[in-house]
């Protein structure tokens, strides 16, 4: 009877341990995902430290936070992005310093801000 109880709390414990490894696991990964499939109008209202929250503290997640943003302002101001690495890591080097400096700030109105710079600086850049 001894050995039937020891037996079936060594099996709990073990259950338990890859329960709780399991389950630290989806919770990172269902943050990552969530932020990927963020809607406009839910990642609107975020700040920036709010958004790097919800992408999990990663890069990638976030990545496509600010890309949904960027749609949102180059369509509402009937804007064309330049197609160019240069311009992309131009407009998250200033996405990135200006959240740094203010993580309260709406990270709309920082994506916003660097898309309209970007785009005026590549049409500037393209009349000479």
């Amino acid at each position: 009877m001894k050995a039937r109880v020891l037996y079936a709390c060594s099996a709990a414990v073990v259950i338990l341990a890859a329960l709780a490894q399991l389950g630290a696991q989806p919770a990172a990964a269902r943050q990552a995902s969530l932020a990927s499939t963020l809607t406009a109008d839910q990642a609107l209202p975020l700040t920036c430290v709010q958004a790097w929250a919800v992408a999990g503290k990663s890069y990638g997640p976030m990545l496509s936070i600010v890309t949904t943003l960027a749609k949102v302002s180059l369509a509402n101001r009937e804007l064309r992005f330049p197609n160019t690495r240069e311009a992309g890591i131009d407009a998250g080097t200033g996405i990135a310093q200006d959240c740094k400096a203010d993580p309260q700030a709406l990270l709309y109105a920082v994506v916003d801000k660097h898309v309209r710079r970007v785009v005026e600086a590549g049409n500037t850049a393209s009349l000479r």
